[in-house]
């Protein structure tokens, strides 16, 4: 038997390593006296053009270079359940089994196993899908109520003129750090350097062009 195990970790999640995964991965293959061969992604679930060795193992599966994928946990190859039944398909089609570590009942060349499988895979993805729904709410609830430090949620926003801006890099002399300290002791509201540059910007400006567009 040659088992090809697949692991995947995040960009996102820069403290994660691929190892925890492929270590027991491993110890299983060896335990059962299985080859195996390594694919090693690090891309989110969802993008399916980064994940390169996802897409090398597919190709292999086609020309049956193993027997078995084997994997962590299903989030870990899949990205929704559709994604998942459709690559169990298209596995089943060349007659290559799945399974899981973590899920250990999942056997997919048997009819148990299927069905093991398909509600498994749709628990993951009804736990990612409620997960989605909490994030956006705590986003809608921060938007109205504001966040813990009493401050809404994102940037914050300047009703100051850009004409206004302009001339306070005049009296700073070009400096940004004194143009934002002019802004917060006329507007009574802490702006920062960046702030000025990004207007600036924003305008399509740089900062010397300010001053001479202004003098």
């Amino acid at each position: 038997m040659k088992a090809a195990i697949y692991a995947r970790v995040s960009t996102r999640d820069k403290g994660q390593n691929p190892e925890v995964q492929l270590v027991p991965l491993r110890k299983y293959c060896e335990a059962m006296e299985w080859e195996y061969i390594e694919y090693i992604d690090k891309a989110s679930a969802s993008d399916l053009d980064g994940r390169i060795a996802w897409t090398q193992l597919l190709k292999d599966a086609s020309q049956h270079k193993f027997d078995i994928l084997f994997i962590w946990k299903l989030d870990r190859a899949f990205r929704s359940v559709n994604h998942a039944t459709t690559t169990i398909s298209q596995l089943n089609g060349y007659k290559i089994g799945f399974r899981s570590l973590m899920d250990a009942a999942i056997d997919t060349t048997t009819p148990n196993g299927m069905l093991v499988f398909n509600i498994l895979a749709s628990v993951a993805q009804f736990e990612k899908d409620l997960l989605v729904l909490r994030i956006n709410e705590g986003i809608t609830y921060a938007k109205e109520k504001g966040t813990k430090s009493g401050e809404p949620i994102g940037r914050k926003r300047y009703d100051i003129a850009f004409a206004n801006l302009c001339k306070a890099m005049i009296e700073a002399k070009g400096s940004l750090s004194e143009a934002a300290r002019i802004l917060t002791r006329r507007y009574n509201k802490k702006v920062s350097p960046g702030f000025v540059l990004s207007r600036i910007k924003r305008e399509g400006l740089t900062k010397e062009e300010v001053l001479l567009t202004t003098t």
